[in-house]
């Protein structure tokens, strides 16, 4: 059994492992600085890309809270000085809105040639929190339901009543005789 067993070990050592997650991290985080919205993206396999989500969502939170301890613990990870920079001054203030969810993994449709390796491409949001989502329940909640059903149950009665006098209005008398 996996009691307590947390990490990914995507069949590496410790030492190999972390320096993978590393750069893979970095090479986002460039891609997310870079001007062209063409170069925002990094293809890895998607065990990669899952592992790597919740490191760059922890490296944004950090870039959010922008203090000297949050910037020592990201330089932890990110070792290049112009990635850590622009982490802080561009990225940390382009999500402080956004509560979660800074990254999104698509799978490739081809898989890789060589092991036929399911492959996906990890990139960061870029679009803003949409407005159904920032609805809060309380505004829902002061609709009157029963309204709503009277509403629903009449329209129900009008078009049976309607139906009814279309039938009659439609069948023509028939001459006894």
């Amino acid at each position: 059994m996996r009691h307590g067993v947390k990490t990914k070990k995507l069949g590496k050592r410790a030492e190999h492992r972390k320096a993978m997650l590393n750069n893979l991290a970095t090479s986002i985080l460039r891609q997310g600085l870079s001007a062209e919205q063409l170069d925002r993206k990094v293809i890895t396999t998607v065990p990669k890309a899952k592992v790597v989500r919740g490191l760059v969502d922890r490296l944004i939170t950090y870039a959010k809270k922008g203090d000297l301890s949050a910037r020592r613990q990201a330089a932890k990870f990110v070792h290049d000085s112009e990635v850590l920079q622009g982490l802080f001054s561009d990225l940390g203030p382009r999500y402080a809105k956004r509560p979660g969810g800074y990254t999104r993994i698509l799978k490739v449709a081809e898989n890789r040639h060589g092991d036929n390796a399911e492959m996906a491409l990890i990139t960061l949001v870029e679009d803003e929190i949409s407005p159904r989502r920032a609805v809060k329940k309380s505004a829902k909640a002061t609709a009157p339901v029963p309204a709503k059903k009277a509403a629903a149950k009449k329209k129900v009665d009008i078009t049976k009543s309607e139906a009814k006098a279309d039938s009659t209005d439609a069948a023509p008398e028939v001459p006894a005789a």
